[in-house]
């Protein structure tokens, strides 16, 4: 069984906002971020797969949502 490389992350706790493709927002904050990824606390259900914005410190980027619980999401920094 192979392992999963992760690059090393950094605890974080920023509020941040999850956007959808269809304009949708979500109130969430960071739990952790790497160059990479990130995990974000959410108050709902994220769907898994779906294209993202995310905005925090002024910052806007692409990410997809790669794995999801009811309370969590992961997820990998497209640009």
């Amino acid at each position: 069984m192979s392992q999963v490389s992760h690059k090393p992350r950094i605890a974080a706790s920023d509020p941040a906002v999850l956007r959808r493709d269809d304009g949708i927002e979500i109130a969430c904050k960071f739990v952790d971020v790497s160059s990479e990824g990130f995990r974000l606390a959410v108050p709902r259900g994220v769907a898994c797969g779906s294209n993202y914005t995310l905005s925090f410190a002024s910052e806007e980027h692409r990410v997809v949502v790669r794995w999801a619980s009811l309370s969590e999401v992961g997820g990998e920094f497209l640009d």
